[in-house]
Parts: structure tokens; sequence; C-alpha cells
């Protein structure tokens, strides 16, 4: 830990009211406003990247600073007041992104400029051409080319697709909705789970439809019908963005056509590693692959229904033995403790929250040499259990202040649903306003009843948005927009993906590994009272061997999920015919997976409370199969010998990770891999 190091930028004071929100997004806009007119009104002699470019860049960064720094309240505050002004200042500020990127003016200066550079008339360092590219693409893609009608048509159009997104995605977070249960069907969950439901006036028990309940109640609840509720009621939240979605859908077909693309996946994957042709060759490889491998798995699943049903009493001729939706996670778990004798709960007890996050923080630190020390943030943090660390190089990496990370990871209503990192602070390393160093908020649904314990997923979870965090630190770049995680939509998961294999490699885990009894009296002598004895402190590293062991059960059917979602996302945004988008959900689903649904395919309407397809993702699903199958080849190659090996590590950071999104990526996983990104079996996804 780094001793009494004053960071160079202090914590942002997030004290906000609605009014000031608001008032704060007008007086940045007109600003941001004057300064590209004082811009555009240039002489052409002024048209270089310096005269130019570089002035619209700081432009650029401080709207993105502005922009950001209020967009955290609308993930994380507990005012409803201060979540709508949030959303309300986002909307004005996309619209002020769009006013920008369809100004002709601006666009004159940056096409002369671009074109001097095409041209061999000016000479440009890699960072100043990547991010010249980009911006003029930017500005091409926002119809900045197009005239009259047709110009007016695409800004409404964009801006009825950001209106619609932000809607669905208020609806997703804004949502309490949930099932009633008599407390004997709720048989099998952890009693902490059922203690701490609501209850009503004839003594039913309240089950939300949140991913943190869906979680437990699929994984335990040993009554079918239970599940069954539940699983088909979450199906059928949020059912006001059914109509929103569709609307969202035709208007995204809508832009690409009037910019003569055939579709808006073609649209929105311009400019990317890989285009949609070799996209498509790569799920169809992974679905050969894991529907070979998931016949296998439904076998042993089904034999495990079969034989729980009749230890429940059924009869034989009375089972039904076919592997519902609801079905895969509970006999999953069944198998894995029975097979692998893996009690997922008990395993839990070994990852409490704030134990795992300290040793997480220790084995990024050896690997990528930087330092965490944490911050007194007094009164500027937006919930008393957020807490906040300042990153450092190491020493030997130059010891200097990186930008400050926001833990905030248990459960409240009003908070984003999901893990995820929000970087409400971006970061850039020169100019007129520079040095600005990154704050990024690492969100997450934990559980709030204490200790809060951490199923392996969760632990995974974790250390998946940890890594995009670190990747915010590291990738230092002269313009926000590139800074860190500001590169190409498919890389941008590939290095948490990487990441993601540490939680799969036993000795990772179990060092790790903590009873919750050993980090803290209170819980000490509250285990005691009901146990003879404590357990041990650490579990034998052979019990992660099991559990590494134990993926096996079920690792193709949740790939097939995944590629639903994915192939689901690809083709409402292709140029397929437009039908009913929830049937049509359903009956993907259907064919993706083995798994059996309810009769037809009128039953839910699952995209509906799927965020990806609200957000940046849409079209765009496919990267985390792609960042599967990469990551897969970067693991194996760099890593499997030695994940904690911190000369690889530094390695990976110096090429890849530190350059952000300042240059192209795939001729940098290229290079670390020592040859083209190519492998026969993906099934690792």
């Amino acid at each position: 830990m780094i001793e009494l190091k004053q960071p160079p930028q202090p914590l942002f004071k997030l004290n906000h009211s609605a009014e000031q929100i608001i008032q704060s997004t007008h007086d940045g806009i007109a600003t941001s406003r004057a300064s590209l007119d004082l811009l555009a009104a240039k002489p052409k002699a002024d048209w270089t990247f310096d005269g130019f470019i570089i002035p619209f860049a700081e432009a650029e960064n401080l709207s993105l600073l502005q922009s950001s720094n209020i967009q955290i309240y609308g993930c994380v505050s507990k005012e409803k007041d201060l979540r709508d002004a949030s959303h309300e200042a986002l909307k004005l500020w996309n619209e002020y992104e769009l006013e920008v990127n369809t100004r002709l003016d601006l666009f004159n200066g940056i096409d002369s400029v671009y074109k001097q550079c095409q041209d061999g008339n000016i000479t440009l360092d890699a960072e100043e051409r990547h991010y010249l590219e980009r911006v003029h693409r930017e500005f091409r893609r926002n119809a900045v080319h197009l005239k009259g009608e047709i110009k007016e048509q695409y800004q409404l159009l964009q801006k009825r697709i950001s209106e619609l997104s932000k809607e669905c995605v208020r609806n997703i977070q804004e949502e309490f909705e949930g099932v009633w249960f008599e407390e004997a069907e709720l048989k099998g969950l952890p009693a902490a789970y059922v203690a701490s439901r609501e209850r009503d006036a004839d003594n039913k028990l309240f089950v939300g439809l949140k991913k943190a309940d869906l979680d437990v109640i699929l994984k335990f609840a040993t009554e079918e019908l239970t599940r069954r509720r539940v699983y088909i009621a979450a199906e059928n939240k949020c059912a006001q963005n059914v109509a929103l979605f569709e609307d969202l859908i035709s208007s995204r077909a809508q832009v690409a056509s009037l910019m003569g693309y055939v579709s808006f996946a073609e649209y929105k994957n311009e400019g990317r590693m890989l285009n949609l042709s070799q996209v498509m060759e790569l799920l169809n490889s992974t679905r050969k692959q894991l529907t070979d491998k998931a016949a296998s798995e439904l076998v042993i699943l089904t034999e495990a229904k079969k034989q729980f049903l009749i230890e429940q009493g059924k009869l034989q001729d009375d089972i039904d033995p076919r592997i519902y939706i609801w079905d895969l996670n509970f006999y999953a778990r069944l198998i894995k403790t029975e097979k692998f004798d893996i009690d997922e709960m008990e395993v839990a007890e070994y990852f409490p929250l704030e134990h795992t996050l300290a040793g997480m923080l220790e084995i990024f630190s050896e690997i990528f040499g930087i330092r965490f020390q944490p911050v007194e943030s007094g009164a500027w943090v937006w919930d008393e259990a957020v807490t906040v660390s300042a990153v450092w190089n190491e020493e030997a990496m130059g010891g200097e202040f990186l930008g400050y990370i926001y833990f905030d990871l248990i459960e409240r209503p009003g908070k984003v649903n999901n893990g995820c990192n929000v970087c409400f602070g971006p970061g850039w390393t020169e100019g007129k306003t520079g040095p600005q160093y990154p704050s990024v908020a690492l969100l997450a649904p934990f559980s709030s009843i204490a200790p809060s314990l951490l199923r392996h997923r969760q632990v995974i979870t974790l250390f998946h948005e940890l890594g995009h965090a670190i990747h915010y630190m590291v990738g230092q770049t002269r313009f926000a927009s590139t800074y860190g995680c500001g590169t190409s939509m498919d890389f941008v998961e590939i290095p948490s993906n990487m990441l993601e294999h540490w939680c799969w490699t036993p000795s990772i885990l179990h060092s790790l590994a903590r009873h919750y009894t050993y980090t803290s009296v209170k819980e000490k002598e509250a285990y005691l009272k009901l146990h003879a004895q404590l357990p041990a402190e650490k579990p034998p590293t052979e019990l992660f061997e099991r559990f590494v062991a134990a993926r096996a059960v079920d690792k193709a059917c949740v790939g097939l999920n995944q590629l639903h979602y994915t192939l689901y996302d690809l083709i409402i945004h292709g140029t397929a015919p437009a039908e009913d988008l929830s049937a049509l959900y359903n009956r993907m689903r259907r064919e993706c997976t083995p798994l059996i649904g309810p009769d037809g395919d009128h039953w839910g309407a699952g995209q509906a409370r799927f965020s990806h397809f609200f957000r940046n993702y849409a079209s765009s699903y496919y990267v985390y199969i792609l960042g599967d199958a990469y990551s897969q080849i970067m693991f194996d190659t760099r890593f499997r010998r030695n994940p904690m090996d911190g000369v690889e590590g530094r390695r990976y950071r110096r090429l890849v990770l530190d350059k952000g999104g300042s240059v192209p990526e795939l001729p940098l996983l290229e290079e670390l891999v020592g040859g083209k990104m190519v492998k026969s079996d993906i099934s690792g996804v």
C-alpha cells in the first residue's frame, strides 16, 4: 500500500441537487457550443491537426467530463428526483452530441485535415491518426454529409432512439415486481434469504424478479412450480418495454436505411476488428461445438431429475424427464453437489465480500504493478456503503497516480441491478486542461444480508468488472474518447473476459478463500453459538479442483443460452422481415438450446428485460462470445503456465491495456500471442 501519498486530483464533490444537475448541464452545453462556434469560424489556414483537431478534442474532453459526471446519479442515487434529473441531463447531452456530430462547419475542417493526412501532406503519429479516423468516421456515420429533409429525418430518428433506449433502461432499473409465495413453496432456499423476505397480512413472502433473486430461486427452490412461476414472471416483467422495443428496432432500421446500409447491424459494426461475416463464422462454429456437448450434458441432467423426483416420492411413470428452462440451474447444482461433493452455499462461506475484494486487489497489484490506497471519502460519496481507492503505479513502474475507483457493491433500491462500471470522470493525459485522472464506479448488486457472501458466479462477476476498472486506470491516452475502455466495441470485453480465467484456476481461488468467521469477531461469535467449533480457515485446494471439474456439468447449455441472446440480437438488427419480437425471442431460444419452455411462442417477452439490447451493445452482444474465444487464446498462450507471472502481466499491460483505444487493437493482440488470433476449438465459451 502507498503510504502518505496525496493524489494530485481531489475526489469529485457529488452533492448536486436535481436543479443543479439540470442547470450545470445547460451551462456546460452553452460553454461547449460557444467554443465550437469559435473553432468553426477559424480560417482555412488553421485547418491543421494542431490548429483544428486538437481544439476540437479538448472541447470533446470537457463535454465528456461534464456529461459523465452527472451520469452517476442516475445509476446509484437513492433519490428518485436525482435519478430523474440525471436521465434528463443525459438526454440533453445526447441531443447536443448529435448536434455537434452533424455540424457541417466543423466537419469541413475535420475532413480537410483527414484528406491532408490521407494524401501524405501532413505526418501524424499512430495515436493522432487513429483519433482523426475515428472522429471523421463518427461524423460521416451521423449523416453530416446529408442535406434537407433526409438529414432532419435522421436527426429525429436518432433523438427518438436515445429517448427510447433511456426509457427502457429506466423501466428495468425502477421495476420492483415479484411473486408472493406460501413459505412451504420456498423449500430448499437458504434460510437467510427466506428470513429477509417481506411478508404480507396473510404471511405470504415476496420474491422479487431481479437477477439476485432469480439466481437464488432457480438454483435452490426444490418445488418446480415455484421455479416455473418465478421464471415466467421474470420473462414478463417490464411489459411496457415490449412496444418501446419494437419502436426502437424500427427506428434503428430506418437510420441504417437512410445512411445506405443494408441493416442496422452492418451500420453499427462498421470499423471494428471483425466484420459481420467473420462474426457469423465464429458464432456458427461455436453453435455446432456447443450443441454436440449440450446433448451429452442433457443426458446427465435428465437422469439427475428422475433420481431427484423419485427420492421425493414420485412414481417413475408420473415423471416428466424433460429439462425445462427453469430446471437447468437447479439440477446442475444438484449434480455438482452429489457427484463433485460441492455445496455452493458452503463454498460461498469462503468468499466474504470485503476479504475477496482485498484479495483480488492484491492479485492485480502483483500482475500489473499497481497499488491501491484507501481514501477517506467523507461526504463526497452517494452512499455510506461506498468505499474509494486511489490507484497508483508501483514505484518500479514510475509511481504515478492513475485515478480513483469507487466500490459500490451492495444492492439497494434505485441502483442499477447488474455488475458494471460507470466512468463518471474520464481521463486524458495532456492539453490545456490535462492531465485529467479518471474516476470509475464499480457497481454490483451483492446481498445486503450480512455477511455478504459471494457465490462463484459472483466472484467471477467481481473479477470481470474489476478488470474493466483497471483498464480505465492504466489505459492512458491523450483523448477522453479513447481513454481506458474507450476501445473498439468488439475489443472492450476481451481483457475482462481473459481475467475470468483466474477464477477458474484452483490455486487462485484457494489464495482468495478465507472462511468468513475468520474475518470478523462478531461473525465468529455468532457462528459458535450454533456450531461446536469453527470450520477450517481455508478449504483444501482439492475442493477447487473439483469445483473447476464440475464446470463441465452445464457449460455447453449455459453457452447456448448466451448464443441465443447473441443470434437474436443480430437477427432483429439484421435484414430479416419484421415479426413479433417476443415470439421470435422464444422461438430462437427453443431452436438454440435443448431446454424446454412453455408451449408455443407467446408466453413471455424476455427481450423486454435484457438491458444490453437497449444500450450500446445493440447488434453487438456477440462481443462476449468473441471475448471468450480470443481471451482463451491469450490466457493459454501467456498465462496458463503461471497466472501470477508479473513479467507477463506487465508486458500485457504495456503492450495492450496501456494503449486504451488509441490504436487498432487486433495487431496488439497478435503481437501479444505471437501470431494470428486463430483457434480451432472455441468450445471454451
